[in-house]
C-alpha cells in the first residue's frame, strides 16, 4: 500500500475537525454563536459554527478541500485493491455520491432559506453515503484478510469495522430524532450531530493506524 493512502487518511481526519474547531473558535470571538462544549451541550450546530461572514469564506474553502481529499481517498483505495484482483464497482459510485452532496451542503450553507432544501438533503445523502462507504472499505478488507494482512494491522481493520457497523446502526436509530423536533430538549440533535461527526472522522484515523509502514513496500 503507497504512503499516498497514508497521508490523505490523515488529511481526510484533520482537515474536517481543524477547520470546525477554528471556526468554532472564531464565532465565539464575533459573538456568532455560543460558547460551551457542544458535544456535551449542544449550544450551536456545526452548520452554525460555518454559516456567518467572515467564518464562512475560511469554513467552505477548508471543506471543499476536505471533500477532494475523501475523493482522493477513495480513488486510491481502489487503485491499491484492484492490484490484488479486489473490485468493487458499489465503492466508486458511494465515492461520487458522497463528493457530491457534501459540495451541495457546502454550497448552499448560509444562503437563504430558499437553499435550506438543499443544504438539508446534502449533508443528510452524504452522512448516509459516507457512512455506507466506511463500512463497505472495512468489510472488504476484513474479507481479503489473506491478501491484505501484510499491509495491515487486523486489530486496528476489525476496530474500524465496529465502528463502522455502529456508525450504520446508530444511524438508523438516531435518523427520527434529526428528523422531528423535539421541544423538550432541542439541544439533543446539535449533541447527536457533533458526536456523529466526530466519529466519522475517526474512521480515518483508525484507518491510518491500520496501515503497516513497509521498508519496501510492494504491490502485486
Amino acid at each position: 500500500m503507497s504512503n499516498k493512502l497514508r497521508f490523505i487518511s490523515l488529511a481526510c481526519f484533520f482537515i474536517p475537525i481543524f477547520t470546525v474547531i477554528i471556526s468554532y473558535i472564531i464565532s465565539i470571538k464575533l459573538n456568532l454563536v455560543e460558547m460551551c462544549i457542544p458535544i456535551f451541550e449542544g449550544c450551536t450546530s456545526i452548520s452554525r459554527v460555518g454559516r456567518y461572514e467572515p467564518v464562512k469564506f475560511f469554513f467552505k474553502p477548508m471543506m471543499y478541500l476536505y471533500s477532494i481529499s475523501i475523493f482522493f481517498f477513495w480513488i486510491i483505495f481502489l487503485q491499491e485493491i484492484n492490484n490484488f484482483k479486489i473490485k468493487s464497482k458499489n465503492l466508486i459510485i458511494l465515492t461520487f455520491i458522497t463528493v457530491i452532496f457534501l459540495c451541495l451542503y457546502i454550497t448552499f450553507l448560509g444562503e437563504s432559506k430558499i437553499y435550506s432544501f438543499f443544504k438539508r438533503i446534502g449533508i443528510y445523502l452524504y452522512i448516509l453515503s459516507i457512512v455506507l462507504l466506511q463500512f463497505s472499505s472495512n468489510r472488504i478488507l476484513i474479507n481479503n484478510k489473506k491478501k491484505l494482512s501484510r499491509f495491515f494491522n487486523y486489530k486496528i481493520v476489525r476496530t474500524n469495522y465496529y465502528l463502522s457497523n455502529f456508525l450504520v446502526i446508530s444511524g438508523l436509530i438516531l435518523l427520527p430524532v434529526l428528523i422531528i423536533k423535539i421541544e423538550s430538549f432541542p439541544q439533543i440533535k446539535n449533541i447527536i450531530s457533533w458526536n456523529y461527526f466526530f466519529l466519522i472522522q475517526l474512521f480515518f484515523l483508525l484507518f491510518f493506524f491500520s496501515l503497516k509502514k513497509l521498508t519496501n513496500p510492494t504491490t502485486a
